[in-house]
């Protein structure tokens, strides 16, 4: 899985995006995300390099892929 990462300041819609925030699944067709990859509007990460808060937190997010936390983190962040 990767996750896709805005690079520069984005307006989509009536949505603002600031660089370094997460493009929400589902928001942008296929076409035009590789457009925008190939642009350097946005930018892709392996999941082990950055990890999806979408997928994290997909009971708030909507989105169908899930992303487990580590127990660490499951801990760190009071989840249980």
């Amino acid at each position: 899985m990767t996750t896709l990462v805005f690079v520069r300041h984005a307006q989509i819609g009536n949505r603002q995006f600031a660089h370094g925030e997460e493009l929400p699944p589902g928001l942008l067709p296929p076409e035009i995300i590789g457009h925008w990859i190939d642009q350097r509007w946005l930018a892709e990460y392996d999941s082990a390099e950055r990890r999806s808060l979408y997928r994290l937190l997909p009971r708030f997010s909507g989105a169908k892929d899930r992303e487990p936390f580590a127990q660490n983190e499951v801990a760190l962040f009071a989840l249980r």
